[in-house]
């Protein structure tokens, strides 16, 4: 899933609903948040509003680091 979220967060910003309709969900699951946070956490995204993490217009976008790995893939076929 991490792989997924990252491909989709390539083109452009989304919120966590967006990703859960890119991901073919109809809601957010417990495992995308838990991916979202460990992403965050490995720098790999970030907050398009870092100082209101809760905002309802919040959303994620690549990092270097996460575009690196993009990149990366593209070359190797591995995600983080």
């Amino acid at each position: 899933m991490e792989a997924r979220v990252i491909l989709l967060l390539e083109s452009e910003p989304k919120s966590k609903a967006e990703l859960s309709r890119g991901l073919g969900q109809k809601e957010i699951s417990g495992q995308q948040s838990k991916v979202v946070r460990q992403l965050l956490a490995d720098r790999v995204i970030e907050y398009t509003v870092p100082e209101k993490p809760s905002s309802r217009h919040q959303k994620y976008r690549l990092t270097e680091k996460g575009r690196a790995a993009l990149a990366k893939s593209g070359s190797e076929g591995d995600m983080p």
